[in-house]
């Protein structure tokens, strides 16, 4: 489905009314937002997507998706904590949140893939997501002009694209296709333009909120669905 603002208004107004699940899947597709619907600058004081999460859990305590999309801001936010030197205890309340989340889902459903890869993220990170996922996804890396670099992870080839135009012009972009058969294959696009259509994914799709393993220069790091912004080194 095409994403455009008058998608996203129309689920503001279902969700500022009570909807829960019009809440949850604008959280989700706010948690592809490279910065907040203010344009505030990293780090934010929360991700974009939470606050929606949060009152569609409220609404409805059950929601598995909307719980391990939270779970997944929050483990991203303890990265960030790491990076900028938080308290610990800031990090453990977000951890513990975490858990939380990720055990209540289980509680409900033990085989909960997403829940189940989150949860053993957090605990083993080491060893996490070591075997094949058994899904597909698009990989969008981001070095942007100010030496920063952003992450996409999305199974969807309408949310690539929806993600991708707001980056800034000069910003260059590489796409890896993962898929549980082949190697991923990466393809650096000149001018930050994106194929249209981008390349198919065959097989079954990422659940949103899956975290994913991969190896980067050489290092093996988890990362999460949705957008993520490393700063300048």
């Amino acid at each position: 489905m095409v994403i455009d603002d008058n998608r996203l208004a129309a689920l503001h107004n279902e969700a500022v009314t009570g909807n829960p699940r019009a809440a949850r899947e604008l959280g989700r597709l706010l948690c592809l937002l490279p910065d907040g619907a203010d344009g505030a600058a990293w780090p934010l004081r929360h991700w974009p997507g939470e606050p929606w999460l949060r009152a569609a859990l409220t609404a409805r305590p059950g929601d598995a998706e909307a719980a391990v999309l939270l779970a997944g801001v929050l483990a991203q936010q303890i990265e960030w904590s790491y990076l900028l030197g938080d308290p610990g205890s800031a990090l453990a309340r977000r951890q513990g949140e975490a858990l939380h989340l990720y055990r209540g889902v289980l509680r409900a459903d033990p085989e909960h893939p997403a829940a189940r890869a989150g949860l053993d993220a957090l605990r083993r990170p080491a060893t996490a997501l070591s075997g094949d996922s058994g899904y597909s996804y698009y990989r969008l890396e981001a070095t942007l002009p100010d030496g920063s670099a952003a992450r996409l992870i999305t199974a969807d080839p309408d949310e690539l694209h929806w993600v991708a135009q707001p980056l800034p012009p000069g910003a260059d972009l590489a796409l890896t296709v993962h898929t549980p058969t082949d190697k991923p294959h990466t393809t650096v696009l000149p001018h930050g333009r994106l194929p249209h259509p981008p390349p198919a994914i065959p097989g079954p799709a990422l659940p949103p909120g899956h975290p994913v393993r991969l190896v980067l220069d050489r290092a093996e790091v988890i990362a999460y669905y949705g957008f993520s912004l490393y700063p300048v080194r």
